[in-house]
């Protein structure tokens, strides 16, 4: 068990790379991928739990019970509803994932190797169009692409500074909110001219670029909903970026319990991204009803989900608790295809393990909060 302690970053690391190169780099092995991902993962970790769970079990772990139970709940559920029995895997391996993020403990070679892998597939897609791929996957492609690349830039431009020396001034060298927050010229002159230094120094330039690239690609293929996706991300990346920069936000996120505002921030933003996911398709359905067509990029922003989503919550509460399973056949669409993943597990397995799933996620992101503030 040591010995699978010890590889567990490396087989972490190893499932990650195949599972970007098989998404992003052929549309056949995609169709292969995604058809069998969820047991891949759900298999990856289980195996990997292993070392953990005799100590989690004498310790009634929270994270592994609302796992167990979000795996037995959706078992259940799939008999009663007569889904495939692949259909349980979705929030089962969700949930794993949660239990197994305080297990596995990423260091800086292993997230420089994962963001690289998770970014490199872009010169793929910028020396040859993908067609084989629809719109919405390609832009979904660059997003991906583009926060990892990110992630690289600020973890080698954060190395690169230790080697470089920091700023003699006091200037903040930061992500793309730091591209707005230089030192002095002064200060400047003091530190070697080197690559490292060229990287520390403009690291949050380069992310701003990485992202507006990703933006305007993303733009050329009409992908609507990653452009949305991406404005929310730099608008909640930039509000925590100024909180963690500025001596009054840091005291925020950093003193919770003295100020009680960085969790305020961390709990809202989470709902935002989690519940507030599946109240979406319902404004979604009613701004639809209310405003009719309004044309975007030459395609109507109400392109159909509005029919699927409206159905779908129809068929809902109908079986709130049970969900309806992946056996319903949708009448508002060729094939079933929720287009929400919060809202796909909320539908197709019910209440119940919706709750479950969102307390693991809300667990889990907890403890990366505290992690970074203390």
């Amino acid at each position: 068990m040591e010995k699978l302690k010890e590889k567990a970053n490396i087989i972490y690391c190893g499932l990650f790379i195949y599972l970007v190169a098989t998404a992003f780099v052929n549309q056949d092995v995609y169709a292969f991928t995604v058809r069998f991902a969820s047991l891949i993962i759900f298999a990856v970790l289980f195996v990997l739990s292993f070392p953990y769970l005799g100590d989690d079990i004498r310790n009634k772990d929270a994270d592994l019970i609302l796992t167990v139970l979000t795996v037995i709940f959706s078992v259940v559920f799939v008999f009663v509803t007569g889904s495939g029995y692949g259909a349980a895997l979705i929030p089962s391996h969700l949930a794993l994932i949660c239990y197994m993020q305080k297990h596995i403990r990423l260091g800086f070679r292993d997230i420089m190797v994962i963001s690289f892998a998770g970014a490199v597939p872009v010169i793929l897609w910028y020396s040859h169009v993908r067609w084989s791929y629809n719109f919405n996957m390609a832009g979904f492609a660059f997003m991906i692409m583009a926060f990892f690349a990110m992630i690289l830039t600020e973890y080698a431009g954060g190395a690169a500074e230790s080697r470089c020396g920091k700023p003699e001034t006091g200037e903040s060298v930061g992500a793309v909110g730091a591209a707005s927050s230089v030192g002095t010229d002064k200060g400047k002159s003091r530190r070697k001219l080197s690559a490292d230094c060229v990287l520390a120094e403009w690291r949050g330039y380069f992310e701003l670029i990485i992202f507006i690239t990703a933006f305007i690609l993303s733009m050329l293929y009409h992908s609507r909903t990653v452009m949305f996706g991406m404005v929310m991300f730099m608008v909640s990346y930039l509000v925590l970026r100024v909180m963690l920069t500025r001596t009054g936000g840091t005291d925020i996120l950093r003193e919770p319990r003295r100020t009680g505002g960085g969790r305020v921030v961390f709990n809202i933003l989470f709902l935002a991204a989690s519940a507030g996911a599946v109240l979406f398709t319902g404004l979604y359905v009613l701004l639809s009803d209310r405003l009719g067509n309004i044309t975007l990029l030459y395609k109507d922003i109400f392109s159909g989900r509005q029919g699927i989503w409206r159905e779908l919550w129809g068929a809902f509460a109908q079986s709130p608790l049970t969900g309806i399973g992946s056996a319903y056949e949708l009448k508002s669409f060729e094939i079933f295809e929720v287009h929400n993943g919060m809202f796909d597990i909320l539908a197709v397995h019910g209440i119940i393990v919706f709750m479950l799933v969102l307390v693991l996620l809300w667990r889990m992101f907890g403890r990366v909060y505290i992690s970074l503030c203390g």
